[in-house]
């Protein structure tokens, strides 16, 4: 496991504190799962953008611009 010093503004660092409090974790618990949270998140997004910015072009050219578009075809 790596250490990873991180500053906190007073406000962020009470709101730390309290859901410390209110879950019963360490910060370094409560920092890990919103880390991991986030980064999950975070990967979700950049796979949704790589898709997008892979089909959209396709979509267009098939003269899908909306989910109407896409509906008509399918139906």
């Amino acid at each position: 496991m790596s250490t990873l010093t991180v500053c906190l503004t007073d406000q962020e660092d009470r709101d730390l504190q309290l859901a410390c409090e209110q879950t019963g974790k360490t910060k370094s618990e409560v920092v890990r799962d919103l880390l991991a949270e986030s980064l999950r998140g975070y990967r979700l997004r950049q796979s949704l953008q790589a898709a997008h910015a892979e089909l959209s072009g396709a979509a267009r050219q098939a003269g899908w611009l909306t989910e109407d578009d896409i509906l008509q075809d399918v139906s």
